[in-house]
């Protein structure tokens, strides 16, 4: 299959391999712009900093008070941007809900400062905060949607030569769905991330075009992708 991926550059480009591996092409657009906020970290010490994403790293240097806090980070790529900032990662989970459940069971109840997105589902801090965490947010970066893809992408979507696109979120498939425009969405196959992106893509493509991944992580939407069955293997199937 050609497949529409809409993450950002960075992470598309290793969705990119991954599609490779199972015989299918991906046609990288992204649909969300990652951009960086003003902000000025907060005074005072923490027993803990807090990170989703590797983007809550870029583009700052962390004051030295800040440095010699240790981390717990969402994910391995978000632990090395974290190391490679200056900070020790004292805990890394795959999920947000499993970096809560490890934080509660694992520390006694402290501050955190939690380095985050502007858009961003609450789930860690809501169930820190649960746990008698004192919680300070600090918004590092936001996402805004693109306002168009390049030429090619769009005539490629015109021409029919783009067979199913990946949705990671509800707001970037969203975003998506109105650059792809109701006609377009409607003759493609939708690979979502969790029921909630799925419930998205309704609104305009036919539910028997809606796959939703039975686990909310990209090795189990590539599973639900699957890998490229040639002619010859049907035949012998």
């Amino acid at each position: 299959m050609r497949v529409l991926v809409t993450r950002p550059s960075d992470q598309a480009a290793r969705t990119a391999k991954r599609l490779a591996k199972l015989g299918h092409r991906a046609v990288i657009a992204p649909v969300l712009e990652i951009v960086p906020l003003a902000f000025s970290p907060p005074e005072g010490s923490f027993d803990l900093i807090l990170a989703t994403s590797a983007k809550a790293f870029a583009g700052w240097r962390p004051p030295p008070a800040l440095i010699a806090t240790p981390a717990a980070c969402v994910g391995e790529q978000t632990a090395e941007a974290a190391k490679a900032a200056g900070f020790q990662v004292q805990m890394v989970a795959p999920r947000a809900e499993a970096l809560a459940k490890d934080l509660v069971s694992a520390m006694e109840a402290g501050s955190a400062l939690y380095l985050a997105g502007r858009e961003r589902k609450p789930i860690l801090e809501d169930r820190a905060r649960a746990a008698g965490w004192r919680v300070v947010v600090l918004e590092t970066y936001g996402a805004r949607p693109v306002a168009q893809w390049p030429p090619e992408v769009v005539d490629a979507l015109k021409k029919g030569e783009i067979d199913a696109v990946l949705h990671y979120s509800s707001r970037s498939a969203a975003a998506t769905l109105g650059l792809i425009g109701a006609r377009a969405a409607s003759g493609l196959s939708h690979f979502c991330l969790s029921a909630d992106v799925a419930d998205v893509c309704a609104a305009l493509a036919p539910r028997e075009r809606i796959f939703t991944a039975s686990h909310p992580d990209e090795e189990t939407l590539m599973d639900l992708v699957g890998p490229m069955i040639r002619p010859e293997e049907i035949d012998r199937a």
